[in-house]
């Protein structure tokens, strides 16, 4: 018996409705899976493979001397003492235009919980820096600044569940946009490692993306 026109194109209309929800829920899994703040206990080899590389930073920059393991000070603004529930951390160095004359880096911090975490992203919040305003988190919070007595060089905070990453970028004349690809590009190469993956993502990528926004 063959089913009247009517039902069929019931039928039809509400499969293609479950579909477009599907669809729908499928994209806000992505958006949540890109969002998705540290939550593991990372070992110091996973902190090191998300610091980024050769050919991974902004453009005219390249890695300094290798990645580093870093001490709990370097998690703490100058002169003063280690953070609370400092756990680990790692650091790299990046050199411009191959001269050392202007320099950058980006430091991953581990902390035993998202309070320690955030405690240490507010402290390096340094009252002489002047904040700049930014359209988008990175992370759960994010917090971008320039120095105005360096000829601009500019800070890119961010923290994400257990861990905080500052990034520096001498001399940009006040521009935190590199410096705002890279703690992106940090963030999401950790998000990368904790899901058990290869840490692929670059400052370019973030970059782009950001272009198309």
């Amino acid at each position: 018996m063959s089913m009247p026109r009517t039902r069929f194109i019931a039928v039809s209309l509400t499969a293609l409705a479950g579909l477009v929800a599907l669809s729908g829920c499928s994209s806000a899994d992505s958006g949540e899976e890109a969002g998705k703040p540290i939550t593991q206990q990372l070992d110091q080899g996973q902190i090191q493979q998300a610091l980024p590389g050769a050919g991974e930073v902004i453009r005219e920059w390249d890695p300094y001397e290798g990645k580093r393991v870093s001490k709990a000070d370097h998690c703490a603004l100058v002169d003063h003492p280690a953070p609370k529930g400092w756990v680990r951390a790692g650091e790299a160095w990046y050199i411009h235009n191959g001269s050392t004359d202007d320099m950058a880096d980006v430091t991953i911090c581990l902390f035993d919980g998202p309070e320690n975490a955030k405690s240490a992203y507010t402290a390096w919040q340094d009252k002489d820096l002047k904040k700049q305003d930014s359209k988008e988190t990175v992370g759960e919070d994010s917090a971008f600044f320039v120095n105005p007595d360096t000829d601009g060089t500019a800070y890119a905070f961010s923290r994400s569940g257990s861990i905080a990453i500052k990034v520096k970028v001498d001399h940009t004349g006040g521009d935190t946009t590199g410096a705002r690809d890279m703690i992106a590009a940090t963030l999401k190469r950790l998000q990368q490692v904790q899901d058990g993956k290869r840490a692929t993502a670059t400052a370019g990528d973030e970059a782009a993306k950001a272009a198309k926004k």
